[in-house]
């Protein structure tokens, strides 16, 4: 039986799944802590998470379809990827990608997943595929497209719990965001291009890990300040509604929820510190083993920003109970993968 999962396994990258869930789920809490305040609605919940069930079964079938790319390159390099190997079967991993990707519309099907939230899921696949047919023969578009992923992720989850909300339960009306459209995308946009930059980032790094050999010059730690950009466009944010409030005082009706960003503030600097800690053995010469490891422990700050994001908290507005649980399960998930299968690499 170990023989039989364990290129599974690998083919699946399992070190990496629990952070390709929270992404999504990330974006649809933002748009329900907006939208609801201290109510988020236990059916709109449910969307969110779908929203990122649905992500993981398309990382999966993006995990198939990358190694049936690569499938020659990497024989001819001596890979140890099932693949290469004839651990796995070319028909096989077929199968799984095909089933991966109808799965995740079968859960946009079965929760009546909005037309925005289509649009997003068509994007991220599309930047799947395309990502491993360039990332060798153009490696800066590769990179992007792998972070886009990320982030359309982030935006298929506002996408779909925006066409959860009944427009009744929008009791706010602001000049600016005078539709909840315009709304949640103000409000997920940020964390988008956070998650987009630095998930290109992590790529750029395991690019070609298998010939690394550095040293890496201090410019290496120059990433970290990618994991702060959902803060510091919060913070823009925060400054441009107060000046708003104080030229244009009759111009909000209603009241908007005030969100204390400190949980988010904290998920986003322990992603920076994690991706620090990562690249800091680089400034040595090392190998592929090395570069490898950095990479994983690099793809780790993208769960301390989730758990930032989904354990939003602040002025009256508690966290919900759900989001904190997924967040706490992916970690114990990453924590037990690791301990359970410690030769399986992520990268």
């Amino acid at each position: 039986m170990r023989r039989v999962i364990k290129p599974w396994l690998q083919l699946f990258r399992v070190p990496n799944l629990p952070t390709a869930v929270g992404d999504a789920v990330a974006g649809g809490a933002m748009v329900a802590f907006l939208v609801f305040g201290k109510g988020v609605p236990g059916s709109v919940v449910a969307v969110a998470l779908a929203a990122g069930a649905a992500e993981l079964l398309l990382y999966l079938g993006g995990l198939a379809d990358n190694d049936l790319v690569d499938e020659e390159a990497d024989r001819a390099a001596g890979s140890s990827r099932p693949l290469a190997t004839g651990a796995l079967s070319r028909r096989a991993v077929r199968i799984a990608r095909a089933a991966c990707f109808a799965a995740a519309a079968a859960v946009g099907l079965a929760f009546r997943l909005g037309a925005g939230w289509w649009g997003c899921v068509a994007g991220v696949a599309a930047a799947i595929l395309a990502y491993d047919r360039v990332k060798e023969r153009l490696p800066r578009l590769g990179f992007l497209l792998m972070g886009l992923c990320r982030g359309l992720a982030v935006v298929s989850g506002a996408a779909a719990v925006t066409g959860a909300v009944p427009p009744e339960a929008v009791e706010w009306y602001d000049a600016v965001t005078s539709t909840l459209d315009v709304a949640w995308i103000a409000s997920v946009a940020p964390m988008a291009v956070g998650w987009t930059l630095y998930t290109a980032a992590v790529t750029k790094l395991g690019a070609g890990e298998e010939r690394a050999s550095g040293p890496m010059g201090q410019r290496r730690y120059a990433p970290a300040l990618l994991a702060l950009v959902p803060v510091a466009f919060w913070c823009l944010g925060l400054v441009l509604t107060a000046t708003a409030a104080i030229l244009h005082p009759g111009s909000l009706r209603g009241s908007l929820p005030s969100f204390g960003p400190l949980v988010p503030i904290l998920g986003c600097l322990a992603a920076a510190a994690t991706w620090c800690a990562a690249v800091w053995p680089l400034g040595e010469p090392h190998g592929p083993r090395e570069r490898g490891r950095a990479v994983g422990r690099a793809i780790g700050g993208l769960l301390w920003m989730q758990t930032g994001f989904l354990c939003f908290w602040g002025h009256g507005v508690p966290p919900v109970p759900a989001f904190v649980g997924l967040a706490a399960a992916c970690w114990i998930a990453r924590l037990a993968i690791r301990r359970a299968w410690p030769a399986i690499t992520g990268s």
